[in-house]
């Protein structure tokens, strides 16, 4: 009996462990689905994402055609630009060039002019020293031929009195030739 229990036990356990295999293998199998669903999703996102990464792309490649239809617009654009710049530079290169000119002639005739009137003025005002100092001079002239007369009279009436007269001849005669010394020196603008 104990044979047969034994062999019940056993196959009890047989049958248990079938059930529990499968069982086992159910919710492996239906982890597997879940897991397998899971995918699908992620897939299915996965693509949604990739479809949606390719319409940017392709907008992205729509800009970049656009951006270079635009350069290359702007490069003629540019070129253009350039060459007017050039011209525009050359044309007022040789204006400047003829304004320079010009400037420069005006500028040496202007010079010319002012130099012609001012040697004009300074001969006149040279004349009108000179005639003033002759004047003068031959005032000084004058009062010297005065003066020396008068000493030299002085002196003949003075020889036989007085010795001490000649120093003082002299200091005169010293201080009318410094006083017509100062007189040149102020025609002359010195002093």
């Amino acid at each position: 009996m104990e044979n047969i229990m034994g062999k019940i036990a056993g196959k009890i356990s047989a049958q248990e462990m079938i059930k529990a295999n499968t069982a086992a293998e159910a919710a492996h199998r239906e982890q597997i689905e879940n897991q397998n669903k899971q995918y699908e999703e992620e897939m299915g996102v996965l693509r949604q994402n990739a479809k949606n990464m390719e319409d940017r792309l392709n907008a992205i490649e729509d800009v970049l055609k656009d951006l270079k239809a635009e350069k290359a617009e702007s490069e003629v654009s540019a070129q253009e630009l350039d060459k007017a710049i050039k011209e525009l530079k050359e044309n007022l290169s040789d204006r400047l060039n003829k304004s320079d000119e010009a400037t420069h002639d005006v500028g040496v005739r202007i010079y010319r002019n002012v130099q012609a009137s001012v040697i004009d003025e300074q001969k006149k005002q040279l004349d009108s020293i000179k005639e003033d100092l002759n004047k003068q001079m031959e005032a000084i002239r004058s009062e010297f031929t005065v003066l020396v007369r008068q000493l030299d009279s002085m002196q003949r009436a003075n020889r036989a009195k007085n010795r001490g007269i000649m120093p003082l001849t002299v200091l005169i005669f010293l201080v009318a030739a410094a006083d017509l010394v100062l007189m040149i020196l102020r025609i002359i603008g010195l002093v």
